[in-house]
């Protein structure tokens, strides 16, 4: 078992750690707002999934901790690993001298799916040697895929534990599949605005696809570290018409198909049934889309838990994933090779194509696909909302050092 050392707690429990604030209390706005302010530590929702499905953890504080014979683990989870924070120096004195001397060691849980080069690798190198600690006293939870037998990273899909313990206890979901003709052929919701997805977003537009779907592009804009594919240098050639296309687009927008705030389209727990059942497919504009990861969010965990198949606008790798993690896809009924395309343009290209197709089937034919992918949906579902003791004891074990 691991011991989960904090520096802090009150009379609500353990605070995240970094956190000078003892006044603390769960679920106020000065808690949910921490993830968006430096250093970008909040609580450690980690320990609420293995309580969920009946795993014990030991927690205490630094200074009740008698080093002995199991691993332990200082965790910060962030919420953006920020490369200009020395996350050690805010470390409560005392706590970070039993790291340097070795009683412990430090984690952080990183629910995004970022490449770690250069920022990350490179932070951490720097922190070790400012701080005279071994690389091996950090592990470094991450949920891009492709750096799962990767030192210091370990992967664990968050994303998908994450939105499963919502619904598991909101229980506000879609629980039968829709064999009858829906109103819309696909559902296709971006908050963000990304030029990647921009370009996506723009030729379903000229495609007049936007009508026959509950479509949205509301163009939200955050920074962030991870740029992927936004250099428009990186489209140069796609399409002679592109920067056209995107000014065209950019001219209608935003687009919107329902009243909620930006703050309500970025609650998880909020399910709007009728996107799931009365849409065929779910075209899943995903967080990433570039080669350096393979990250999947919740929003490609919604649809799975809502019974409708989709296709994935992402990382080459997203379906293959899925797999990996028992999930089924649907290469009975669409071409899937997308996701073996590496080339972004290439990919884009064939994505398009196949939403077209998509798009343009009749209502029969959609329905008929519905029958045919009934039980893998059901069995996505199934899985989706099962205990995640085996994810949650697969990582467990990768963090143990003793």
């Amino acid at each position: 078992m691991i011991q989960w050392l904090f520096d802090k707690r009150n009379e609500h429990g353990f605070l995240p750690n970094l956190i000078k604030d003892e006044t603390l209390n769960p679920n106020t706005k000065k808690w949910w707002d921490l993830c968006i302010q430096p250093p970008y530590s909040y609580e450690f929702r980690f320990l609420k999934y293995c309580k969920l499905d009946g795993i014990i953890q030991n927690c205490s504080l630094v200074s009740d901790y008698i080093t002995g014979s199991q691993s332990a683990y200082y965790p910060i989870n962030l919420n953006f690993f920020d490369p200009n924070i020395d996350y050690i120096d805010l470390m409560e004195p005392y706590s970070k001298q039993r790291l340097i001397q070795g009683d412990f060691r430090l984690l952080f849980y990183y629910s995004e799916g970022d490449n770690p080069n250069p920022e990350i690798n490179d932070t951490i190198d720097k922190l070790c040697a400012k701080h005279n600690i071994s690389k091996n006293a950090i592990k470094f939870v991450i949920a891009n895929y492709k750096l799962k037998n990767t030192d210091p990273f370990v992967y664990f899909p968050d994303d998908e534990v994450y939105y499963r313990y919502l619904h598991v206890i909101e229980n506000k979901y879609v629980k039968n599949h829709n064999l009858n003709q829906r109103k819309k052929k696909f559902t296709c919701l971006i908050r963000a605005d990304k030029l990647w997805r921009k370009i996506y977003a723009s030729y379903i537009y000229q495609m007049n696809m936007t009508q026959h779907g509950f479509f949205s592009y509301t163009g939200y804009k955050y920074e962030t570290s991870h740029k992927g594919l936004d250099d428009v240098s990186l489209w140069q050639g796609y399409d002679n018409t592109l920067q056209q296309d995107i000014l065209s687009f950019e001219m209608q927008m935003p687009f919107y198909c329902d009243k909620l705030t930006d703050k309500e389209h970025n609650n998880h727990k909020l399910v709007h049934q009728e996107y799931f059942n009365q849409a065929y497919f779910n075209y899943v504009v995903e967080t990433h889309f570039d080669n350096d990861t393979i990250f999947l969010t919740e929003k490609t965990f919604k649809p799975i838990l809502n019974l409708q198949p989709f296709i994935i606008i992402g990382n080459p790798g997203s379906l293959a994933l899925l797999k990996d993690l028992g999930y089924k896809t649907f290469d009975t009924v669409i071409k899937e090779e997308y996701d073996n395309i590496v080339n972004h343009k290439d990919r884009m290209s064939q994505i398009l194509k196949i939403s077209f197709d998509l798009t343009n089937l009749s209502h029969k034919h959609h329905m008929r696909i519905q029958q045919i992918i009934s039980q893998s949906l059901q069995h996505n579902q199934k899985l989706f909302l099962s205990p995640k003791v085996n994810r949650i004891n697969k990582l467990l074990n990768e963090l143990k050092y003793i």
